[in-house]
């Protein structure tokens, strides 16, 4: 639903990963618009059964609006923050450079078993996953996105070199992207 975009801020020596600004703004826009609709139609004509859509419609917009999903990578904190929740009410969780092994984009396409071939089929999509990999026995992983790689047309996989070089960590690839040409785009 959401695109998401890396965009660096100098002033605070921060990167932020996430949803678009503009995006947000649009729906609280329309938002706007269809709540001032409707009361306009309320002292008009009153209440009606009808008027139980515009009222969903904008509290649908309103949720998309007000939703937050963005990952920061902060120099000047040395960590990775994940910022995830509605309004005011946001879960933030610190993950420390230093507690960080690298950045990872992996491949793997659903419905198949790691030791199947793995070729993606109408029914077995192919999805790339970008996640940070943490230090320890455990070695746990907090993924950052998971998106179909024909989605992705190669966006996560020029992101995550641009992240893991930002917060000056290691990165790793599993495979390279498979690049399908499509012969009647080229020509």
């Amino acid at each position: 639903m959401f695109t998401y975009n890396l965009k660096e801020k100098e002033k605070k020596d921060i990167a932020v990963y996430g949803p678009s600004k503009l995006l947000k703004a649009i729906c609280g826009i329309f938002a706007l618009f269809i709540l001032i609709g409707f009361f306009i139609a309320l002292s008009e004509e009153g209440w009606q059964s009808r008027d139980i859509l515009p009222l969903i419609i904008c509290f649908l917009l309103l949720l998309v609006a007000l939703y937050r999903d963005e990952w920061i990578i902060s120099n000047r904190d040395k960590a990775f923050i994940s910022i995830w929740g509605f309004g005011p009410f946001v879960k933030k969780d610190y993950y420390k450079y230093d507690d960080i092994k690298r950045i990872e984009l992996t491949h793997f396409v659903k419905g198949i078993h790691a030791s199947m071939e793995q070729k993606s089929t109408l029914t077995h999509k192919a999805y790339c996953v970008l996640s940070i990999k943490m230090k320890g026995e455990e070695e746990e992983k907090h993924d950052i996105e998971i998106i179909p790689e024909k989605s992705s047309a190669g966006k996560i996989e020029r992101l995550a070199p641009l992240m893991a070089a930002y917060a000056g960590l290691e990165y790793f690839v599993d495979r390279p992207r498979e690049v399908k040409v499509d012969i009647k785009r080229v020509f």
